[in-house]
């Protein structure tokens, strides 16, 4: 298997196949809601954020491996953190769907790709294309690694609040 191959795996892998960390990130998105995905804890970055910060920056990975002369750096990092809502156009089931798209865009740029290019550097950045794509997997991992966990808290609060109102009623029953 070339590295350019195992890249690609990976890329799948931690998209819908089997990764070793945990769920992929098809399997892990499906499902959640808008009230969890906009959720904040704590005032953080909620789930829809999350996404949408992937989505910027696989983008980028797109726009450098498919050379994009309309979207520089500057592009990106103006892009990053945007704000989002039910009602707007960085809403969540967007955020699935163009992440979903990017994923396809990625992978279909690196069927183009030679394992050679993979040395080389990437335009306005000092690091090469192993290195973009090493790290827009590690970067994937990480975030799905925080939704995942913020997930857990919504669902685990859900619980605790379902709970504690079927025992209220319950007291309020036997009274």
């Amino acid at each position: 298997m070339t590295e350019l191959q195992h890249l690609k795996k990976q890329l799948t892998d931690s998209w819908s196949g089997e990764p070793w960390f945990g769920r992929p990130a098809l399997q892990l998105l499906e499902g959640i809601t808008d009230a969890e995905a906009y959720y904040q804890p704590a005032g953080q970055h909620s789930i829809a954020e999350l996404v949408w910060h992937m989505v910027n920056w696989r983008g980028f990975a797109v726009s450098r491996v498919l050379p994009d002369n309309e979207k520089d750096l500057h592009y990106f990092e103006a892009n990053d953190w945007r704000e989002v809502s039910a009602d707007g156009p960085y809403n969540w089931p967007e955020a699935v769907a163009a992440l979903h798209r990017l994923q396809d865009a990625l992978l279909q740029a690196l069927n183009a790709m030679t394992d050679q290019k993979l040395g080389e550097k990437v335009v306005e950045r000092t690091y090469t294309f192993r290195e973009l794509l090493h790290g827009i997997i590690q970067h994937d991992i990480y975030h799905l690694g925080q939704i995942a966990y913020v997930l857990k808290i919504i669902r685990a609060e859900k619980s605790r609040e379902t709970i504690a109102a079927a025992g209220t009623a319950l007291l309020l029953y036997n009274g």
